[in-house]
């Protein structure tokens, strides 16, 4: 048979999960066994042999450095074809982009902007000394409550039925009043990247 320079460096084990059919596959292997390799050339041979529009195909990683590592494994390979390039990316950007192209169906404006931690600890603070909140909790502890509750798709208005004791209490109180200090901001932080997405 021709070779096939998707195919060429794989060992056997790899060319199988590369050439699989249709349906879900899922690969355990260990560190350095080449995960990252089979998943790039498989969405070559997709985009190559089955001839599936590189549009229709997603890559979600866990960290920047493994989308960027995919990105470029997947220019080097597809390069020469001049096919465009699948979105490759981790779930954080992959839903800022959804949201970025039709998050105004849930009212989220097109220029919304990212906040990081700091910019969350900062609102944190300005909502507890606005409050006058005597608390003995740190500004990451409340965060990472809220962080948990939005994980758990619930929402600031819903939080408040979940409560259990006072700490959860004063919580719910900063839950709502940071929501709006995001809205008033024109921003959305990590957890809502996710929840949002997932709520259009």
């Amino acid at each position: 048979s021709m070779s096939n320079p998707i195919l060429d460096s794989l060992n056997p084990q790899q060319k199988k999960a590369v050439t699989f059919g249709n349906g879900p596959l899922l690969i355990l292997a260990g560190a350095g066994s080449g995960k990252t390799r089979v998943i790039t050339h498989r969405v070559a041979y997709l985009i190559q042999e089955k001839k599936i529009n590189p549009q229709n195909i997603l890559c979600i990683t866990f960290t920047n450095k493994a989308a960027k590592e995919m990105r470029q494994r997947l220019i080097t390979i597809l390069g020469q074809s001049n096919s465009p390039i699948p979105f490759a990316g981790t779930f954080h950007s992959f839903c800022a982009r959804v949201l970025r192209m039709d998050g105004e169906k849930i009212n989220i404006p097109k220029n919304y902007v990212i906040w990081d931690s700091a910019d969350q600890i900062r609102a944190i603070k300005k909502i507890i000394k606005s409050k006058q909140i005597e608390n003995s909790y740190r500004p990451s502890t409340i965060l990472s409550t809220i962080s948990q509750a939005k994980n758990e798709l619930i929402p600031a208005l819903e939080y408040p039925q979940y409560v259990q004791g006072s700490f959860q209490e004063l919580v719910a109180e900063i839950y709502l009043s940071y929501q709006k200090e995001l809205k008033k901001a024109n921003a959305l932080d990590f957890d809502d990247l996710l929840s949002y997405t997932v709520k259009l």
